[in-house]
Formats: C-alpha cells, structure tokens, sequence
C-alpha cells in the first residue's frame, strides 16, 4: 500500500465521530478485560470528570487536508490540559519563584495496523509540538516539506499553543519520541526522565517487617474521597516544597499538580462493569495517612488551623496484569515515616490480593530506607516518564519533581506502528538471536501461537533469557515464557513487538 506524502496531511482536533473510531481501533489494545461497549462507555464517563471536562481532553488526528472529517485517519492521540508549577531561585537575589503554567499529558498514540511502517506516528508527534508550544518556543519558519502548519484558529479553539511543557510515557524505549523533534531531521522531541521504580514482589512468605516496634501511630485508611480531599490540600504542599527546593539548587524545577481531577484520573480509571451493571471501583481504599494525635479522621485534620504536611501515601491497582500490581501514586513521608508506610502497603497488597508493589518517585534518602527493607530499584521497564521543554533551559537544567502516578495519564503510551527497529538476527555474537526456537518473526507475527497484542523482552539471565510478555492485550494468558539461549548473550536484549497471529 502506497504511503501518503506527508505534506498532504495535517493534525487535526477530532470530531466526535472521529474520537469514537479513534477508541474503538484502541479498543484491541487496551481494553484489557472490557467488551467494546464497557471500554467506550468507560471512556465517556472518564469526559465528564474534572480531568477531561472543559476542553481539556482533546483527541487529534493525523488526517488528509482534502478530507480533515474523514473517519479513515491515518493515526490519533489525545492530550490532557494540566496547570504545572515551575520554580527557579532568580538570579542574584535569594528569591524563589514559583508560578502556575498550562502543561500537558499525552496519552493513546495509537496507528492502525494497516497505516504502519509509514512514519505517520511519528509525523503527527512531531506536528503536536506545532499545537501545544507557544509560537515563541518554535522554530522562525514551518518545515517547507510538510506544506502549510496547523491551522492558528484550530489551535486557538482548542485552547492549545500556551505550553510549557508536555509529557508522555514511552512503553517504547527511550529513542522513538525524542526522535519526534520539531523538524524534519531534529531530535529534540521528549527526553526521559527519571523513569525508576522501586518495588517489592509479594509473595506466600513476604511479611511485613518485624525487626523494628512499629510506632503507635494514628492511621487512617483513605476512600476515593479522603484522597481527593487531601490532593486538594497536597496542592499547597507542593508549591511550598518547590520554592523550598528551588533555594538549594541552580536547576529549574517543575511539577503537575494532583487536584483538579488528575489524580483522582488513575482511581476513577480502573472502574470496572460487573454484568453489566452500573461501574464500580475494584476497591474502597485508595491510601492511608498518617493524622496528627488527638484528631478523629481526614476531615478533622485538614480543618486545624496551622497544620503542616501529613505523611500520606496513595495509590492505584492494575489488576489486569501481570503480575497484579499496586503502584503508589502520591507518596509524602520522611525517613522515619516511610519504613511504617512500607509495611502498611505490604499489609494492603495482601488485603488486595497484587503480586507487586511499586513506587515511581523516591528521594535518595528514601530509596535508601526501602532499599534496606529489600525493595529493588531499576529504571522501568515501561512506561518511561519523556519531557518535551517549551522554553530557554537546557534539558540537563532541569529537574522533574514528583514524577509520580499520581499525574501521569495512561499507562500505555504506545505506538508500535513505525517500524524503525530492524528485528532480525544482529552481531555474530548472537545477542538477539532466537530464530532457531521460532519464538518470533519480523516485525508481526505471533509469540509461541498465542493470540493476541504483547510486548516481548528478553532479559539475560546467565545462560539463559527470558521472554516475558508484558501485558498490552493478553486476557486470556499472561504466563511469562522462557527458552534456552546461547551462553554468548550477555546483557539486555531490546523490546520486540509482537502483532496479532494471522
């Protein structure tokens, strides 16, 4: 199939009918568990709250200048408007500024089978940096080749073209969206940034540690509701916390916040349709805090006059993976909260029947408490948080601050569509070479017959590797899967992306 020319195409706000089709293509890739039906009607839902409501969701589409309405787009995305604080000590004075920008969340890259191999992913990520920066923050002239830019009234509209920022999470490595610059050739597009987890697996034995006498410590269970509350006072913390940090560092500092609906978003999106009943949320706890002594509940504490910053911790399941995971969304807690705080999450990772528990964003000084409990920390395997800076600092003078779950947006940003890696036999050595076990082929195939969307990594295991196939679209068998290499394979292998079994 021939590809179109590119200046032949533009980015486009979708129509509603439009957005419908750009979910029901997704639908194969992420509705994970839900009929067609339960997945659109989670989706219309998840428009009417704070998040999304407002024209801050906006789908686009990479679509024909002859045709903008047509319902054969080429690919889509959407993004998410955020208020972000940045924070910077001014110069030669000692005075922190803090101040609220418009910043965004991409989220659902998504290209039809049929439209890959052709670059157009890549395309429209590059022209989204064209509708979400402010025109100050773009090159003098739009890129000949590509033909005519965005059109200003669309992007006025839209609400769009005033960031400072925008963010996504790569589930593609690091290369494929900071290769999506604002050029042709250029590869300024987003850069990843502290994309580490800490985490514990949970198993028969894993208990709560006893080496230390737990604290008697007034502790509160949170509802959907107590969390929102608390994000809403959380706001304030965080700026304080900025304009402190910003004090003691030449970096820029910035940050989302979690009120507003943003974070509720990673709560509210794991509801769930039971027989076809009304949604339900898989849980009613949704994080724990620590209250001062002599206050009753949430509600008590936060009316104090003069209270300062509880120890809180939040969190979200994913449940239709594997393993069974609760990350932490939000997390404020100091060395000698964090340990009791540890122990909490195990105790409610066994009331929720997960597999793992895992952290996003963790100060040294506490990566070093959890690390002498046993919590491991590596860099992601995905999901990896990217930044795109709309404005004059260098990407290494800038700092992400709490780059928690709490604000991001999906957990699958993917799009597998473009084909820029080559996934034959590499070096002699053998690094990534399984063709004997018949377990791959090029590009799109299949993974052992199974059915089905999933992402494949082969890590080395000293002799061996593994083949885990991390949850896309895998209802029906999530095992991991293992084969025999050649003792030559000595580091991580890459990411392969395995289509459909036709």
């Amino acid at each position: 199939m021939t590809s179109t020319p590119f200046a032949a195409l533009s980015l486009y706000t979708a129509t509603p009918a439009q957005t419908i089709e750009s979910r029901k293509r997704t639908a194969d890739q992420w509705a994970r568990g839900l009929s067609l039906e339960a997945y659109l009607e989670r989706d219309s839902i998840m428009d009417t709250h704070e998040h999304a409501a407002g024209g801050k969701l906006v789908t686009w589409v990479l679509a024909p200048r002859a045709s903008p309405t047509t319902l054969d787009f080429l690919c889509s995305c959407e993004t998410f408007r955020r208020m972000g604080i940045v924070a910077k000590r001014a110069k030669e004075v000692d005075a922190r500024e803090v101040r609220e920008v418009t910043a965004y969340g991409i989220a659902s890259v998504y290209t039809p089978p049929r439209n890959r191999g052709k670059g157009y992913a890549k395309y429209m990520m590059r022209l989204l940096h064209w509708a979400l920066a402010p025109r100050s923050a773009l090159p003098p002239s739009f890129p000949a080749e590509w033909g005519a830019p965005p059109d200003d009234e669309l992007l006025r509209s839209a609400g769009v073209a005033n960031g400072q920022f925008s963010v996504l999470y790569s589930d593609v490595g690091r290369d494929f969206y900071q290769a999506a610059g604002l050029g042709p050739s250029t590869k300024d597009g987003w850069v990843v940034h502290g994309a580490l987890e800490t985490s514990k697996l949970i198993g028969s034995s894993t208990v709560a540690s006893t080496t230390e006498k737990t604290p008697d410590l007034n502790i509160q269970i949170l509802s959907e509701e107590d969390v929102i509350a608390l994000y809403d006072r959380d706001t304030i913390w965080i700026k304080d916390d900025l304009s402190r940090i910003a004090g003691d560092t030449d970096h820029t500092l910035f940050s989302f916040l979690p009120d507003k609906g943003v974070g509720a978003f990673v709560v509210r999106r794991t509801m769930e349709f039971r027989d076809g009943s009304k949604p339900v949320l898989p849980s009613t706890q949704w994080g724990l805090a620590i209250l001062p002594p002599g206050t009753r509940d949430l509600k008590d504490a936060l009316s104090r006059k003069g209270l300062g910053p509880l120890h809180f911790v939040t969190w979200t399941l994913d449940l239709p993976t594997t393993p069974r995971t609760l990350t932490v969304a939000r997390l404020r807690a100091d060395v000698n909260t964090f340990p009791v705080i540890l122990d909490q999450l195990l105790a409610v990772a066994r009331e929720e029947k997960v597999e793992k528990v895992e952290l996003w964003y963790l100060r040294p000084e506490l990566r070093a408490v959890a690390d002498a409990k046993g919590w491991a920390t590596r860099e992601r395997p995905e999901h990896l948080s990217a930044v795109k800076w709309y404005g004059d600092e260098r990407e290494d003078e800038l700092e992400w601050v709490y780059n928690e779950k709490s604000v991001s947006c999906l957990m699958t940003l993917v799009d597998d569509a473009d084909g820029d890696a080559d996934f034959g036999d590499l070096d002699s050595a053998g690094a990534r070479s399984t063709r004997a076990s018949r377990v791959w082929c090029r590009r799109t195939g299949y993974l052992g017959g199974r059915r089905e969307c999933m992402l494949v990594r082969i890590y080395e295991q000293g002799g061996r590797a593994e083949l885990f196939a991390g949850q896309l679209h895998m209802p029906r068998d999530r095992t991991p899967l293992s084969i025999t290499v050649p003792p030559t394979q000595t580091r991580l292998l890459e990411e392969l992306r395995v289509g459909k079994h036709v």
